[in-house]
């Protein structure tokens, strides 16, 4: 029945049916898009797949995320990235599809999906194994979900629910639950970028937050009937390299549950080359580490209470590659690290292989590091492109659902991170792009229901 009842009963039945014709033809040229964005960047991913035969870097075991590393061995590594080929790709499909009711046109947002599926710093990691992957692809997930969200807030029909909105919220508990299993930096990630949610979209925030509770129980349900997939990440490295800067930065005679660990020296080195928890590791008696582990928590919290501001000192070092668009020049460990291929990859076509591991070579040239490898840069220009967006359409809630999952991930990487691997910010490396396309959005046109 049309919105107007009036003229619903006045037009004649030749009328109403064209109407419903271009309803359906409209609804099909929606589903077009993502469709064709979705297959597009799969078919390029394949050829990464193919070229990274089994998978281009990683190990089976990682330690970092147990319900990851279970999927690894049970369902043989080149198993697992080619499923991390077809998520990321309906990710990108769907995201593409979101920005659409935005006003952002397919001729925009698809050429950019596809580079990145095509780029080797992007489409390289898609077909890796880490557990870097399925959360990116959370991320990914989670914004396409919010941003749909939102367009229905705008156009009034938030409240109203049906089968495309559950389907939103069902992509959104996905996204939580995937961002979840990833371990504890994925689900803090998941719970600020949902708190930054739940302010924006008031008509579903008590289902929102529900979806998010349950989510993120999963694993803690796993934990208690005794799988790993929540195991705590191991602190004992970060407590240590927190140690180890407030060390540097007041040195003096280090505790002897210190020097138990390594010389007085190496902790001094360590804390100058603050940007990694290797440039400790690295030097330290591990089995002295092991046996030592209560003393150093000790040591950890004693310089919480009495100086918090070198903990955060510490954390904010080895999380700079969240926030700085260049990487540090304060020792071995400040430059980005990308991972090499891994010995096992061969790939199904020798020439294929070859192709890949040269281009991959190829963009680690030092000048194109701040803009391929680190996801700073395209956090802040996506953000940009949000703020632009919603100053022309007088929509600042777009502005924290653009980049919930982003500011998430930076958090959570502040908190944890371990050095300067450029997958731990390969969501911003995906989602600024494509948020960057909301720019090209003139004023004329603006969002509309799914």
């Amino acid at each position: 029945m049309s919105t107007s009842t009036t003229l619903g009963d006045t037009r004649p039945e030749w009328a109403q049916r064209q109407e419903r014709e271009r309803r359906h033809r409209r609804a099909k040229s929606r589903l077009r898009l993502p469709f064709a964005v979705a297959a597009a960047c799969q078919a390029v991913l394949l050829l990464w797949w193919a070229a990274g035969y089994p998978a281009f870097t990683g190990t089976a075991a990682s330690g970092g995320a147990p319900l990851y590393d279970g999927a690894v061995r049970a369902l043989h590594p080149a198993g697992v990235t080619l499923a991390q080929t077809v998520v990321v790709a309906f990710a990108l499909g769907h995201l593409v599809a979101a920005l659409a009711r935005f006003g952002v046109r397919g001729r925009w947002s698809g050429p950019a999906a596809l580079a990145l599926a095509a780029l080797p710093p992007t489409g390289s990691l898609v077909v890796s194994l880490s557990p870097e992957v399925p959360a990116t692809a959370g991320a990914l997930l989670l914004t396409a979900a919010g941003l749909r969200l939102l367009a229905r807030r705008v156009d009034g029909t938030l409240h109203r629910g049906g089968p495309a909105q559950r389907l939103d919220l069902a992509v959104l508990f996905s996204a939580i639950v995937l961002l979840a299993l990833t371990g504890p930096r994925g689900a803090g990630t998941a719970l600020i970028a949902v708190l930054v949610l739940l302010p924006t979209l008031p008509r579903v925030r008590g289902r929102l937050a529900l979806l998010t509770a349950l989510a993120l129980a999963v694993p803690i349900a796993l934990a208690l009937l005794g799988h790993p997939a929540a195991r705590a990440g191991d602190l004992h490295p970060l407590r240590a390299a927190d140690l180890a800067l407030a060390q540097h930065r007041d040195p003096g005679r280090p505790e002897q549950a210190l020097t138990a660990l390594a010389p007085a020296a190496d902790w001094d080195a360590a804390g100058a080359d603050c940007s990694a928890t290797a440039a400790l590791t690295d030097r330290w008696d591990t089995a002295a580490a092991r046996r030592e582990r209560d003393e150093l928590a000790r040591e950890w919290r004693q310089l919480l209470r009495e100086h918090p501001d070198r903990v955060l000192d510490a954390r904010l070092c080895r999380g700079r590659l969240a926030w700085a668009v260049w990487a540090g020049t304060g020792g071995p460990h400040a430059a980005t690290e990308v991972p090499e291929a891994s010995p096992s990859s061969h790939g199904l076509l020798r020439p294929l292989h070859s192709a890949a591991a040269w281009s991959r070579t190829l963009l680690r040239a030092p000048q194109l590091d701040w803009l391929l490898w680190r996801g700073a840069l395209w956090a802040y220009l996506g953000l940009a492109a949000a703020l632009l967006y919603a100053w022309r359409h007088r929509l600042p809630a777009l502005v924290p659902v653009a980049g919930a999952a982003v500011l998430g991930t930076q958090l959570a990487l502040t908190a944890s991170a371990a050095g300067q691997d450029y997958r731990t910010m390969a969501v911003a490396l995906f989602l600024g792009p494509l948020l960057l396309t909301l720019a090209t959005v003139t004023t004329g046109r603006g969002p509309t229901a799914p």
